[in-house]
């Protein structure tokens, strides 16, 4: 399929499915449906109540993810405007679309956030298989939810849809949740569209307000919004980072988003622009592959970690996974609190050929788990055993010198 083909028909599948979010919405909305007795009620460990009518094995799957998720958030959120969430967050799970559209769902979505005179909530469908889009479309939604907890009202239109896409594209370890990934095809498609003249200019999209956001939910606008977060927080070292932290305290202590952005960036957007689309243009392909190999490691080896501490030692990667793909791993079983989704298991080692090759190395206490990637990067996952239980799961990166700079390219642009 052709690259334009292909972009033609992404584009029409995010209009048609809703695949990323509606923004923050405040019609009516008849919450009391939400009390239907369909639903259970658990007053989870952490940031949220939930009401379902999954399992509980999907529920403790959503839970310890999204736990790890709203951390991130309020990291990122705290380190911007201090303060912190203080109350649990609503967060509806509906095992089918059928409930979640009777219970209010907006039509053709999969998650939203609303928020009324009532009071706010996350609503999702948890259901089915829990893949990279669902995953994406909860932690965007999430983010919503969160800021409007955390500071009462809502960012710009562009850095808050933007900063969800940015949580959006999250990955989770079973012990961290990483954020920073590009995926390859998405890289590929904002190289097209900015060299095709898709998106906006910067100005137009900094000044878009939520009801023309809202009224045309185009797939490109979330592109361009999130590619601009992602520039402002990676592109020459992170410089644009502080000033972008300052334009947000600016518009939440009452000045209007024009006025906060001529404060802080002055009001060149062109040379913003250019600045921009270098950045883009110049990244390599799959630039953050490093990253997406980390987050591989770092799975594989909390899974490496609960095998030897139920006392299951291997010597060879050949034999690691082999036992995780023929069954015989040790796990922990539901509902211990160590368990971990089969899942993410599966997922791992479907993508562990592509981030490398591997092995573990058994000389030390704690055998250490392998990745060498294409590039000659090392990626080495170690853990420890305290109590008799894993604990600081962790991946050590080694660059190889003779191919690889110590300065990531994702974080450089030419001036």
């Amino acid at each position: 399929m052709k690259l334009e083909r292909c972009y033609k028909w992404v584009m029409g599948f995010v209009a048609v499915v809703g695949i990323v979010s509606a923004g923050p919405r405040a019609e009516g909305y008849p919450k009391n449906n939400l009390g239907s007795i369909h639903l259970k009620v658990y007053n989870a460990p952490g940031f949220y109540t939930f009401h379902t009518d999954v399992s509980l094995k999907k529920l403790r799957q959503i839970w310890l993810r999204m736990n790890f998720v709203a951390e991130a958030y309020e990291k990122r959120l705290h380190a911007i405007f201090g303060g912190a969430v203080t109350q649990k967050l609503p967060f509806y799970i509906f095992k089918n679309a059928h409930e979640y559209y009777k219970d209010g769902g907006m039509p053709g979505s999969a998650g939203v956030f609303y928020y009324s005179y009532e009071g706010q909530w996350l609503m999702a469908i948890g259901g089915g298989r829990l893949d990279h889009q669902v995953w994406h479309i909860i932690q965007h939604e999430g983010f919503h939810q969160f800021t409007f907890a955390f500071i009462h009202r809502f960012l710009p239109a562009w850095a808050n849809e933007g900063t969800a896409e940015f949580f959006g594209e999250g990955l989770f370890t079973g012990s961290s949740f990483v954020t920073g990934w590009i995926p390859p095809y998405r890289e590929a498609r904002i190289k097209y569209e900015i060299r095709h003249n898709k998106f906006k200019t910067i100005h137009a999209m900094r000044e878009m307000s939520y009801s023309k956001w809202n009224d045309v939910l185009m797939g490109t606008n979330y592109d361009e919004a999130w590619s601009m977060i992602y520039f402002l927080a990676y592109a020459n070292h992170g410089r644009y980072g502080v000033p972008f932290t300052e334009y947000l305290r600016l518009y939440r202590h009452g000045f209007d988003a024009e006025t906060a952005w001529d404060r802080v960036f002055g009001d060149n957007d062109l040379a913003f622009q250019r600045l921009y689309v270098k950045y883009w243009m110049n990244l390599p392909p799959n630039a953050t592959a490093e990253l997406y190999a980390r987050v591989q490691t770092q799975t594989l080896t909390n899974f490496l970690a609960r095998a030897v501490t139920l006392k299951q030692r291997f010597y060879s990667a050949k034999r690691f996974f082999a036992a995780a793909k023929d069954g015989s791993l040790k796990v922990y079983a539901f509902p211990n609190r160590l368990w971990l989704p089969p899942s993410l298991l599966n997922h791992a080692l479907h993508e562990s050929t592509r981030v490398g090759t591997w092995s573990i190395d058994s000389a030390s206490h704690w055998p250490k788990l392998i990745c060498l990637m294409p590039d000659g990067t090392k990626l080495i996952g170690s853990f420890q055993i305290s109590d008799g239980r894993p604990d600081d799961v962790r991946v050590k990166v080694i660059w190889d010198k003779k191919n690889r700079p110590p300065t990531k390219g994702l974080e450089t642009v030419a001036q």
